[in-house]
């Protein structure tokens, strides 16, 4: 059933977060122009994309994934011209950095890191509820958290959390006004909102148990790091793309290994002599 689907599950979280963060932020006048924007550049870059490269038509559920999150995290007083741009570039750079198996780079967090570099854009993460009272981190949680474990990156979440809130509580000690308001909104949400929803992008992060937790860690310190040598509000943003680049290596050495390792094609005696056995003699694959 459709609506069992990860992609389409998402799409309903988002569109929880929407409804109830909106009032907040002026009314639907405001925000409408800003997310249809996005989300309908992203899917037509995506649709026209495919439709020129591989002569086919999709549903483009990923694409409206990643406008929702360009939206979200765009001051929605932005121009709506500048959340387009953004999101265009976001599909593109899925399409052309990669290769066919994979893009490396979270669409997103990689188009978010340009906009302030090309339009000067402000970044607010108001799709995180973080304009909101405290208490609505409960509901961000909530969804997030369901998203979470039906993909199965709860462990790379946790590694992060834990990592990033960790490092910025052991800095409070040694100068607790320079990274006191890590713990305060917007940028608690902003953390969170990360780690539940762009972090796990399941084609940029990886399944394995044990890369989950280092992919969540290196994402947490390159945050932090790059939070404290002044990359302003991109710094998350930073710590999504280094955690992305380490996974690139570490899948090209996996699979590197596998091609070593892989038996020569080449017939030797002692083969031929097996191949001559009586088949029932022959070892089982």
């Amino acid at each position: 059933m459709l609506l069992k689907t990860p992609k389409i599950q998402v799409l309903l979280a988002f569109g929880l977060l929407l409804a109830v963060a909106t009032p907040a932020e002026g009314g639907w006048a405001l925000v409408a122009p800003h997310v249809l924007g996005a989300v309908v550049v992203a899917c037509l870059v995506d649709v026209v994309y495919e439709r020129l490269e591989n002569g086919r038509w999709l549903l483009p559920t990923s694409a409206a994934i990643t406008g929702l999150i360009v939206a979200f995290v765009l001051a929605p007083r932005e121009s709506w011209l500048v959340c387009a741009w953004t999101s265009g570039f976001a599909i593109l750079s899925k399409r052309v950095i990669g290769t066919r198996r994979e893009h490396f780079f979270n669409p997103a967090a990689l188009a978010l890191v340009w906009a302030p570099i090309a339009f000067g854009s402000g970044e607010s993460w108001w799709g995180a509820l973080a304009n909101l009272p405290w208490p609505w981190i409960g509901l961000l949680l909530l969804v997030g958290l369901f998203i979470v474990e039906r993909l199965n990156k709860l462990p790379m979440v946790f590694s992060f959390l834990a990592a990033y809130f960790g490092l910025f509580t052991v800095l409070a000690y040694v100068s607790p006004t320079r990274v006191a308001e890590m713990f305060r909104d917007p940028f608690l949400q902003a953390a969170l909102f990360l780690a539940l929803f762009m972090l796990t992008d399941p084609p940029t992060s990886p399944n394995r148990l044990s890369d989950q937790v280092w992919f969540g860690v290196i994402a947490a310190v390159a945050a932090a790091a790059a939070q404290l040598v002044g990359a302003g509000q991109v710094y998350l943003l930073v710590g999504v793309l280094v955690a992305n680049g380490w996974l690139v290596v570490r899948r090209l050495r996996l699979r590197r290994g596998r091609k070593s390792s892989t038996p020569s094609a080449s017939v030797t005696p002692a083969a031929m002599r097996s191949a001559r056995q009586p088949f029932f003699s022959a070892p089982a694959e």
